[in-house]
């Protein structure tokens, strides 16, 4: 114990009160009688700090006696005691060892010979089991006592036992409840169909509510649909500009087969057959659209059809080698928000600000599939391995892969924190996808495992609304908000590339497309003034600027993968340009 302070010493006194001021003592201790205690003992309160701290932590500590007696922890937070029967005195007990005795105890009376019942009577009358020993047969627990259990056991059997009793005959046979006639039944279950049809509703209206407050922030040039308002898409059409006879050649083919001029794009590196070249100047423009229009995809390998979608609500596939308008699909009432061929081109996607995404048999038109939940869906993506299936990146921030055969949500990926701009996948084509979003990050996921595997976050970074993929899939530029194009490793550690940077354009608030070269040597990409700026991949240095667009930005490019300097533009001006 520690030495007193003097200003401990001045304290007043504390303690129990004095007993027997006149010093008086009785010579007989009677049961209650605490006359032996000490009266007017100061109290040391580091000390007690110091033992109960010791004996919260290890189940230890001192007893405030003249021998500083050692206390342990049991079961019920005290010391077991058990007299011993050659000095007539408790003495302490540890645990383990009164546990040993309870199971010695239990098999001594387990393996207790039987006797008649005569005799068992006989004894029982002859003996009378004295206090002392009932306490000692007290030791046996049950099998749902707390020693087995903890304070968090179930109840006791008898615990159980008293509810029983205290419930009446009425109340065991159902209560009041069994007696009502069946109208009186039949009613309750009404009223409580009705409550709960009530709350699904309110439930419901407080969901559109907050769709209606979420969707004016992000699609605020639109007025918000929910359920109720429009709950189907509109009806699909489709039209096919050329003569009937031209649906089909001579041979039987379709209009989809590409002709002998359009091959198959040569591998990335093979610079000997298809060496590519800064386009110079436009050489056609393609009109239509009755808007701007938002985005334009090549046909898959050949590049002989190209896809536009536009701010109308329509989406168009046109000749590159007729420049002319071949079909024509109407399938949306609202914008256009993307478009996406799959791998062999005979279908497409389109999503829509109208919240619905449809699936597009791109040869006669039809749609294949209509899919919603209730968000608008930013960006279209099909799995490069499968088909059937396609992810979306939509405005509750979520990213979802849908089966386009049922219909179902198969896999949610949800660690964003704003709306999802834009989906790649990398990797043995499709073993990792790559998402960007308004909340500035980039995240790299393992296909169908809901959780990243890898944040691209930094204080310095700005919102990457588009990502490219280089043709030699070691890279993949982002279309930085701040006026640059960023470059990140496409595999391993997925690391920035500081030194390779691209800037020159305007792209503040505008997600425009960037587009690569089949060979890897340059890129392009359209700004926000509607200029087409041209780069060399490997220096970063800006090559070419034209005026493209007017009336808004330059928001859509493409790089066409067989013809060697050909590149395709639209803007919001409802124009798509040709460029070589």
């Amino acid at each position: 114990m520690n030495n007193p302070l003097k200003s401990q010493l001045m304290q007043p006194v504390q303690g129990p009160a004095i007993l027997d001021p006149n010093g008086m003592q009785a010579t007989k201790k009677k049961i209650g009688d605490e006359s032996h205690i000490k009266p007017n003992i100061a109290f040391d309160h580091t000390s007690f700090e110091e033992q109960r701290n010791s004996f919260q932590r290890s189940g230890q500590a001192r007893a405030p006696d003249e021998r500083g007696t050692l206390v342990d922890r049991g079961t019920y937070g005290h010391t077991r005691r058990r007299k011993n029967e050659e000095t007539g005195r408790f003495e302490f007990v540890s645990e383990e060892q009164f546990q040993a005795d309870v199971s010695a105890k239990r098999k001594a009376w387990e393996n207790e010979p039987q006797r008649d019942t005569e005799e068992e009577g006989h004894d029982a009358a002859k003996e009378k089991p004295t206090k002392r020993k009932r306490k000692e047969e007290e030791l046996i627990h049950d099998s749902d006592d707390e020693i087995n259990y903890g304070i968090w056991g179930p109840p006791t059997k008898e615990m159980v036992n008293r509810q029983n009793d205290k419930m009446s005959d009425f109340e065991r046979a159902g209560g009041i409840e069994t007696s009502l006639p069946a109208e009186i039944v039949a009613e309750r279950a009404a009223l409580a169909e009705r409550d709960r049809q009530r709350g699904k509703e309110t439930e419901d209206r407080e969901n559109q509510d907050f769709d209606k407050l979420v969707e004016r922030k992000m699609s605020h040039l639109l007025p918000p649909r929910i359920d109720g308002e429009e709950a189907k898409a509109v009806a699909p059409s489709t039209t096919f500009h050329p003569q009937k006879s031209e649906e089909f050649n001579y041979k039987g083919e379709s209009w989809l087969v590409p002709n002998t001029d359009f091959r198959e794009s040569a591998e990335f590196g093979d610079l000997e057959h298809h060496k590519c070249y800064v386009p110079k100047k436009c050489v056609a423009r393609l009109t239509g659209h009755n808007k701007g229009v938002h985005r334009v995809r090549l046909f898959p390998g050949t590049g002989h059809l190209l896809l536009s979608g536009g701010l109308d609500g329509k989406c168009k596939v046109w000749s590159v080698a007729e420049k002319k308008v071949m079909r024509t699909y109407i399938g949306h009432s609202a914008a256009v928000r993307d478009v996406q061929f799959n791998n062999d081109g005979t279908k497409f996607l389109s999503c829509s600000f109208d919240r619905f995404i449809r699936l597009w048999n791109t040869e006669t038109g039809q749609v294949e599939g209509t899919y919603t939940n209730r968000r608008v869906p930013y960006v279209v993506k099909f799995y490069p391995l499968d088909d059937t299936i396609f992810v979306a990146g939509c405005s509750d921030n979520k990213i979802v892969a849908y089966d386009s055969i049922s219909g179902k949500i198969t896999q949610e990926y949800n660690h964003h924190l704003a709306p999802v701009n834009t989906i790649t996948f990398v990797e043995d084509k499709g073993m990792k996808m790559i998402t960007s979003s308004d909340d500035k990050k980039v995240l790299v996921w393992e296909w169908d495992i809901g959780v990243p595997i890898k944040y691209i976050s930094d204080p310095t970074m700005h919102s990457i609304p588009v990502i490219t993929l280089h043709p030699s899939g070691g890279y993949f530029a982002g279309q930085s908000l701040d006026n640059q194009i960023v470059v990140y490793q496409g595999r391993d550690r997925f690391a920035v590339q500081r030194k390779k940077k691209f800037t020159g354009h305007q792209v503040s608030g505008y997600a425009c497309d960037i587009a690569m070269s089949p060979d890897g040597q340059f890129m392009c990409s359209g700004d926000g003034n509607g200029k087409l700026c041209v780069w060399e991949w490997k220096r970063g240095k800006l090559l070419q600027k034209y005026r493209a667009h007017d009336k808004g930005p330059a928001i859509g490019c493409v790089w066409h993968p067989v013809l060697p300097s050909t590149v395709f533009t639209c803007g919001w001006d409802s124009v798509i340009k040709m460029w070589q």
